[in-house]
């Protein structure tokens, strides 16, 4: 063999060396990749379970959240299914049990004076103005009003939905209220609804509720609001408290202001009106339209 020869069979060996180390290389990476992916989901799958340890002392109350966890486990560890299975029957009894008194424990898990109307199967109401309605199939409920409601999912269990229930109660009822100074902000947003509505002047004139409703809207925001981009300084009065905040405000008996009276106007379009309780009677209506009469 030349030295010529000598030399390209080193070359293809070299090259052959090469390729070697590098495919080796690249498995060696793989299985590497693989190890963290184990890793990975085994560190996910020991959070999960001390999750299932945290929820076990109080399972028979929330039975729901157990199940809810255990759904995500299946998927995550299928060689601890015979525990799993058995977590789900123990959990699925507790919350057939549960479900066939819904009714009952919600109504103890809430404060004594609350009045609940309604069944499971078609919704509860609370203070005429919350509404609850639960999936118990997809293990879903919406807690709240029209305008603004709280999704669960997972946990329906009576605690979790209770605690929703007094936060929308804290949310709607808890805000102080001045009737007097109230209903002059009205008045005063009443007045620029009809300005906006062409009719400057003529008070006694109907105008939307939800124009109004606007206008009060921009009266509660602080200067800063205007002059800066960040949401932080708007203040939220969404339709649901204007509605409870009339609601108090008739309950009170505070509807004249200077030499004119407050009037609400129901109409039969709901998607055009706001559900507006007087809390004194406990009747509520659909009101589209708002107006101060001369008296």
């Amino acid at each position: 063999m030349t030295f010529i020869e000598r030399d390209v069979a080193k070359n293809l060996r070299r090259e052959r060396d090469g390729d070697l180390i590098a495919s080796l290389h690249k498995h060696v990476q793989e299985v590497i990749r693989e190890c963290r992916q184990r890793e990975q989901a085994a560190r996910s799958a020991r959070q999960q379970w001390e999750e299932v340890l945290k929820i076990l002392p109080y399972a028979e109350r929330r039975p729901f959240a157990l199940l809810a966890r255990l759904d995500s486990l299946a998927k995550v560890t299928p060689e601890q299914a015979a525990t799993v299975t058995r977590l789900r029957t123990w959990a699925e009894d507790m919350a057939r049990e549960q479900l066939a008194h819904y009714t009952g424990l919600l109504r103890q898990a809430l404060p004594a004076d609350e009045i609940l109307e309604g069944r499971l199967s078609e919704g509860y109401r609370i203070r005429h103005v919350i509404q609850v309605r639960i999936d118990d199939q997809k293990y879903q409920a919406t807690v709240g009003t029209t305008f603004h409601s709280r999704q669960l999912t997972g946990d329906i269990s009576v605690e979790a939905v209770a605690e929703a229930v007094r936060a929308e109660l804290h949310r709607l009822f808890d805000r102080p209220l001045d009737p007097e100074r109230f209903l002059s902000d009205l008045f005063r947003a009443y007045e620029l609804a009809l300005t906006a509505h062409g009719h400057a002047g003529r008070a006694g004139q109907p105008v939307s509720i939800f124009t109004v409703h606007k206008f009060l809207v921009v009266s509660r925001q602080v200067q800063r609001a205007f002059h800066s981009a960040d949401p932080r300084h708007f203040r939220p009065y969404p339709p649901d408290e204007f509605a409870v905040d009339l609601g108090r405000l008739l309950e009170a008996g505070y509807t004249r202001v200077d030499r004119f009276s407050l009037h609400l106007h129901p109409v039969r379009n709901p998607k055009e009106a706001l559900f507006v309780v007087n809390f004194g009677t406990g009747i509520g209506q659909n009101y589209g339209l708002l107006s101060f009469i001369p008296i």
